[in-house]
């Protein structure tokens, strides 16, 4: 089973969970939170500790048969950057209300390019696309699943009661070498779970409520300072009720071979539709690995410490003065965050023209978010 080692640094979760609400509407929730567990990362005007970066959520509610939405809510407690006389005023939050205009959208197969005409770049925030994202690509199967259920079972879900459950981790460690320096490589676990619940009796055992769970597992390998994939791993499994003692893991090390030696940013989505197409047997794997560049983003803040180390005046011990000097000036040395974060047009906050990005991109300070 691949595992990873190594200090933690960053989670990122996102969790999908859908119910029935009537005969004729379904309701799914997505969350995605950022739990940053190591250093810290310059703001405009502040510094971002670690804990909870961003924490939001999507509600839509849908029709089964059309997957057309009904309504949408969108909620945002934490985020990145708050309104401030540093940012102009502008706030992440500002463009989440361009998400109600998808009211009345299908959840089919086009759905994503027009998701990401309304919302991608400069025009939404990255971190509620990539949710949505996420919900409509589950939602579709969920719905699927749990038509077929009741075909051959010929029970239907309570009403208000969740019986599908999408969850995804991505999970970025820091290997230390011998003499307490950082490692070349950061280890990332992936992590996608889909469970599928039935309608149960009240005397009926709990485990008795599980209908299919689906899981992914992978380990990866990035190279800190060029984000190119050194290693990756990845096995899969499905589980009933009637087998979950005996349920074994499939490899899929050399299907995602090609991956390997390519880099995680940019262009990974796109070498993942390539490598593994529209086949439906292949949709969890494909989903888990398009979590990754956005994943690693997240990962990548947390990776400061060397920089600050290489910036500082004072001699850290048992290193020359002009070593640091030097490989601080070394472009592959940037730290990983102001390399990619904070990119123009990445999102509202860096917009082209947007006050953060004419203001704090001026600067000679590279520690973006």
């Amino acid at each position: 089973m691949p595992n990873v080692q190594g200090r933690p640094l960053h989670t990122r979760s996102l969790t999908i969970i859908i119910s029935r609400m009537s005969e004729s509407l379904w309701h799914a929730r997505g969350d995605v939170i950022d739990l940053r567990k190591h250093s810290f990362v310059p703001l405009i005007d502040d510094i971002q500790p670690a804990g909870v970066i961003h924490m939001m959520s999507i509600d839509l509610d849908f029709d089964p048969e059309s997957l057309r939405i009904r309504e949408i809510a969108v909620d945002q407690p934490f985020v990145a950057i708050e309104s401030a006389p540093a940012t102009g005023g502008d706030c992440c939050r500002d463009p989440a209300s361009r998400l109600l205009d998808l009211r009345g959208e299908s959840l089919d197969s086009t759905f994503t390019k027009r998701l990401g005409a309304l919302f991608g770049g400069p025009l939404g925030c990255s971190h509620l696309l990539t949710l949505f994202q996420l919900m409509a690509s589950t939602i579709p199967r969920a719905v699927r699943a749990e038509t077929n259920r009741v075909l051959r079972e010929g029970t239907t879900q309570p009403i208000g009661k969740h019986f599908f459950r999408r969850s995804l981790f991505v999970d970025g460690h820091e290997q230390m070498t011998n003499d307490d320096q950082p490692d070349r490589l950061v280890e990332i676990a992936l992590q996608l779970t889909d469970t599928h619940a039935r309608p149960i009796g009240p005397k009926d055992r709990s485990t008795r409520r599980l209908e299919r769970s689906s899981e992914i597992k992978a380990a990866l390998g990035i190279d800190r300072k060029r984000f190119k994939i050194e290693s990756l791993r990845a096995r899969e499994r499905h589980r009933s009720h009637a087998t979950l003692g005996s349920a074994t893991w499939t490899s899929h090390d050399e299907l995602v071979k090609p991956l390997i030696g390519a880099p995680l940013i940019p262009g990974m989505a796109r070498r993942v539709f390539a490598l593994l197409g529209d086949d439906p047997q292949l949709d969890r794997l494909r989903d888990a690995l398009l979590q990754l560049a956005p994943g690693f983003v997240q990962i990548a803040a947390a990776l400061m410490d060397e920089h600050f180390a290489k910036q500082s005046p004072d001699t850290p011990t048992g290193r020359d003065d002009e070593s640091i000097k030097s490989s601080s000036q070394r472009p592959a040395d940037k730290p990983a965050v102001a390399a990619i974060g904070g990119n123009l047009d990445s999102c509202y906050m860096w917009r082209k023209e947007g006050h953060v990005a004419k203001t704090w991109g001026s600067r000679e300070n590279t520690d973006k978010t």
